[in-house]
């Protein structure tokens, strides 16, 4: 693979916008849809996208909670849509190379301000990667691709033939992914796919939904609390499952939700939180026993959702129509001032 092009570029265009009653907006106006953010404490956070025109990726910098952001990383054959990070230093990004033709995964060490390309050896698309340490991750992605890592991404193995119940849906794709540690973890996508594995991916086996929903997202606070989210093609509404015991059964939330939600995010079991299109947000203070609707003062697509702890967080995404991205954050948890 051909070393990426690093460069430095300031984001002046983040201007702040009309708040909502729960989230301040900020909005680029460059061309850019932000699909991933992730979060090392309350001020250092990271967020990827890509240009929808030329498919151009960049990873953006935030040192004081999201109100100002820069553009520490771009590439012109890459787009990249999903990002995490185990401490303040090591960071992975993950997307498509369009042109290598494969799986694009990108990390740093020195908490993004060098980025580097790591070989995935995957053909496929990727949408989204988690760490749990700074040695241990996992990648997912189309085809029911899954790959893994145990040595912070010099190596990847692909882990999909050790999904039990065969035959399984090849063509499935997978969207998110979470994992408590380096044995316990969750993926999710397509056909209301919820796989779950207790050995790091050694083994993995298909836990019953009774949904057909696409699950976009997938957050635990614990070994046994979970939640996941998506949307009903149908019924074309958001839809949220949960679990109280690691998986083995998983049932139906309300989301007092019409829109696709695309990620969910929980501080601990009680308050979560969960985003989506046309600017939805939804937040439980009870472990999703009830969700009530908080004012994004936007109507963009939120593609993403993380939350340092139960006061901070950030949700970005794009308007569908102008393609500038979107930054929301919060200092109070969602809460109406």
């Amino acid at each position: 693979m051909k070393r990426l092009l690093v460069a430095v570029i300031v984001v002046s265009a983040l201007l702040p916008v009309a708040c909502g009653d729960s989230w301040s907006t900020q909005e680029s106006w460059h061309n850019t849809v932000l699909e991933g953010v992730a979060f090392s404490d309350t001020t250092h956070g990271w967020a990827v996208g890509h240009d929808p025109y030329s498919g151009a990726g960049t990873i953006f910098a935030t040192t004081d909670g999201g109100g100002h952001w820069t553009a520490r990383s771009s590439w012109k054959t890459v787009s990249l849509s999903g990002i995490a990070f185990s401490d303040a230093l090591h960071g992975w990004a993950v997307g498509w190379d369009s042109e290598e033709l494969q799986g694009a995964i990108v990390a740093t060490t020195d908490g993004g301000a060098h980025w580097s390309a790591q070989k995935s050896g995957n053909a496929n698309s990727l949408h989204a990667v988690a760490f749990c340490d700074a040695a241990h991750g996992w990648a997912v992605g189309d085809s029911a691709t899954i790959l893994a890592t145990t040595d912070g991404g010099a190596t990847w193995a692909k882990q999909s033939e050790h999904i039990a119940k065969k035959p399984y849906r090849i063509d499935v794709s997978l969207y998110g992914l979470a994992f408590n540690d380096a044995a316990q973890g969750w993926v999710v996508g397509d056909l209301g796919t919820i796989l779950a594995t207790t050995d790091g991916g050694a083994h993995w086996s298909k836990q019953r939904t009774g949904s057909q929903a696409a699950l976009n997202a997938v957050a635990f606070s614990d070994a046994i609390h979970g939640w996941t989210v998506g949307n009903v093609f149908e019924a074309h509404s958001g839809t949220i499952l949960a679990t109280t015991d690691g998986g083995a059964t998983w049932t139906q939330q309300s989301s007092r939700s019409t829109p696709i939600l695309w990620a969910v995010a929980f501080s601990d079991a009680a308050k979560g939180w969960a985003v989506g299109h046309s600017g939805a947000i939804v937040a439980t203070t009870d472990g999703g026993a009830t969700w009530s609707a908080q004012a994004s003062g936007n109507s963009a697509n939120l593609y993403a959702v993380a939350f340092s702890d139960a006061a901070h967080g950030i949700a970005v995404g794009a308007d569908e129509d102008t393609w500038h991205g979107i930054v929301l954050t919060t200092d109070n948890g969602g809460a109406p001032r």
